[in-house]
Order: structure tokens, then sequence, then C-alpha cells
């Protein structure tokens, strides 16, 4: 056995001969390279049409059914989380008669009109619930209309504060009076969509039982936004908080009409794209 070189190399002159500063320096200009490809790529990319992302999408090349169903989901949750925001931001030892006092409500100034802690909030959540409904096209121009209506009359919830301090008697003020009006309007026209203009949808779906059942949903849903300002109205001056329940049922119903109608055209779409497939293998040879 010779005294010369080690049958069994350390470690580190195994890494050594296998990896010489030569070899180093390549495997890091090549790694830097592909980096540099991948960046670049990366960066093509984004300044490209995306054409194979939309071949590949054939249902929805565009994205436009899920755009719409994101909106309607999105109204949905916004309008719910109106009421939860309002009571939790304005204080759970502090609850108001009414989600409009939360406009003016401030426990520094409780006297004081327009001085509310939740007064941006208020209106920045209706700005975005009218803007919504105004902009979002209906599927037929009765809809639109009544939902133009409805956000244009949210907004004006939103700029016209009820009267404050709150009266046992109806509205004086001209700002008052509009906010009531609006408010009515609003849950009027949500509740014609309901009734009349949510089966526009319903022909996407071939299932009779599955149609019939969303109407009668809807009808139900039409009708308890119907009830809302009326009942609101005869609550309004009563001690309590008779009033802030049935404002927030009203929002209830109304986020979840839009829950329900975008689930409602989601599964349709589906199931019309699913016989389209079967239909499609059944021909194909």
């Amino acid at each position: 056995m010779t005294s010369g070189a080690s049958a069994c190399p350390h470690p580190t002159d195994r890494w050594a001969g296998a990896h010489n500063p030569k070899d180093i320096r390549t495997d890091a200009e090549a790694g830097h390279h592909a980096g540099g490809r991948f960046l670049s790529a990366r960066i093509i990319s984004l300044l490209s049409p995306a054409t194979k992302q939309i071949f590949a999408r054939p249902t929805d090349p565009l994205s436009v059914a899920l755009s719409y169903e994101i909106l309607r989901n999105g109204i949905g949750v916004l309008a719910l989380a109106f009421p939860i925001v309002m009571l939790v931001g304005g204080g759970l030892d502090d609850v108001q008669g009414s989600l409009s006092a939360y406009y003016h409500f401030s426990p520094a100034a409780p006297g004081r009109y327009g001085a509310g802690i939740m007064r941006d909030a208020f209106v920045g959540m209706l700005c975005a619930i009218g803007s919504f409904l105004f902009f979002y096209r209906g599927h037929s121009l009765q809809e639109d209309l009544a939902l133009n209506l409805a956000g244009i009359s949210v907004v004006l919830v939103a700029f016209m504060p009820t009267d404050w301090p709150s009266i046992a008697a109806p509205s004086t003020t001209v700002a008052g009076t509009i906010h009531w009006v609006s408010a009515t309007v609003f849950f009027v026209m949500i509740a014609y969509v309901c009734i009349f203009r949510a089966r526009d949808t319903l022909c996407l779906t071939r299932d009779a039982r599955r149609r019939k059942t969303f109407e009668r949903i809807y009808i139900v849903l039409g009708g308890l936004m119907l009830v809302t300002p009326a009942a609101a109205a005869i609550s309004f001056g009563q001690s309590g908080y008779a009033t802030l329940i049935i404002e927030i049922c009203g929002i209830i119903v109304f986020s979840a009409f839009w829950l329900v109608k975008g689930y409602e055209i989601r599964s349709s779409l589906r199931m019309t794209a699913s016989d389209r497939f079967t239909t499609l293998s059944i021909s194909s040879p």
C-alpha cells in the first residue's frame, strides 16, 4: 500500500476535484443567464396578448361571465358587511336605533349634526353599492333601468342624511325627506327586479323543477324587500331597535338576492357547458 495519494480522498478534496473554480463560475453564469431568460420571458408575457390563455378557456374566453359572478358576489358580501361595520365601528355599547343614525352619532358629540365616527364608512360603502347597481348591466332594459334607479337612490341616501337629532315625527327637512324617499325607492326597485326580472336568466337552465324553485325564491325575496320600507315606516319614531332590525333584515334579503342570483347563473352555465361537452363526446366518432 503506497503512501502517496489516499484511496479515499477527503470530502473537500472530492468537492474541489469535481467543482474547480472554473466550473463554479460556469455554473453561476449559466444560472444567471437562465434567471435572466426567465425574467425576460415574464416581462414579455406581461406586454404580449394572452392569446393562448384566451383560447384555453372555451366556455368563457374573455372571463366576462366570471367578472359578472365576482361583481354579484362582491355586492352581496359588501351589503352584508355594511350593518356589521356600522354596529362594530360605532361601538356595541352605543347601538343606534337605525343605520342612518350612524352618519351623525358620535360619543364625543352626541347632538351634533354629521359628527358621526362612522360617517365616512357609511357614505363610502353606500356609494360603492350604488355605483355597482348603476354600472351593472341588467339582462333586460327594464332590469337595467330599475337597477340604475336603485343605484341613484342609494347614493342619495348617503349624501342626503336623515334628520338629527332623531325626532319622533316624520322628517321635516328637505334632506331628511329625500333620504327616506330614496331608501323606499331603493327597496321597491330591488323588489321589482326580484319578482319580475330575476326570471330573465332562468332560460339558461333546462330543468323545469329547478327553474320553478328559483322563481319561488325570487318571489319570496321580492316580497320581503317590499315589506321592509313599509315596516320601517310603521316603526319610525318608536323607541327601541325595531327600525334597526328591520333595516338589517332588508339588507340581508338584498344580499341574499345577489348571492343566489350569482349561484343560479353560475350553476346554469356550468350545466349548459357540461351538456354541450357530453353531446360533442357522443357525436364524435
